[in-house]
């Protein structure tokens, strides 16, 4: 079953490869993310972007994907106990705009690509603390072939995030209250272009 669908996967491909500098273009991003925080310490995903490149320099399109993260969505202190800390892997669909601006039309290229979007967390935990807004700002560089292009990039992605926290004492426990952040994550991209 495997072998079939890598083979249709690779003869979709085939037939959208062509080269050109103006009109349709289809992109397929494989990430892996480092969280700069405890709030969140990895994630994996890929997305696939249709676009339109308007010129050898510039190109805009509209991307979804999918996510697996690890993040803390509950923290409590506890005199007697110690800190206490529960963490869930999550299932994430991000939708975002996709701006992209080659700095030259050469076979190697360095690039800038500012994407901005809304996360869906599609998991099954109630608490969808990462269920937000994020930017992720990315330079790399494009590998021109005949007919599609290879990218490396390199992004700091900064996604809103909340989670629950409780202080118990000996004489008293507080109320559940909602703390608001970022989690940044530092991305690496392989992609190509179509």
């Amino acid at each position: 079953m495997k072998k079939h669908i890598l083979s249709l996967f690779v003869a979709l491909i085939s037939l959208c490869s062509f080269g050109q500098s103006k009109g349709y273009e289809f992109t397929v991003d494989a990430t892996g993310a480092l969280g700069l925080s405890n709030l969140s310490k990895y994630n994996i995903g890929i997305s696939l972007i249709n676009g339109y490149r308007f010129s050898d320099m510039l190109s805009m399109g509209l991307g979804i994907g999918f996510r697996y993260a690890e993040t803390l969505y509950y923290y409590s202190n506890d005199e007697r106990l110690g800190d206490y800390e529960s963490r869930d892997n999550k299932y994430l669909v991000p939708i975002f705009a996709h701006l992209k601006y080659n700095f030259s039309d050469g076979v190697i290229s360095p690039f800038i690509i500012g994407d901005v979007g809304y996360t869906f967390d599609i998991g099954y935990n109630k608490n969808k603390n990462l269920e937000a807004l994020f930017v992720e700002p990315i330079i790399g560089i494009d590998f021109k072939s005949a007919n599609s292009i290879y990218y490396l990039g390199i992004g700091a992605n900064v996604q809103q995030h909340h989670y629950s926290h409780f202080r118990i004492s000996n004489t008293s426990m507080s109320a559940d209250r909602t703390i608001k952040g970022v989690v940044p994550t530092i991305a690496l991209h392989f992609g190509i272009q179509l």
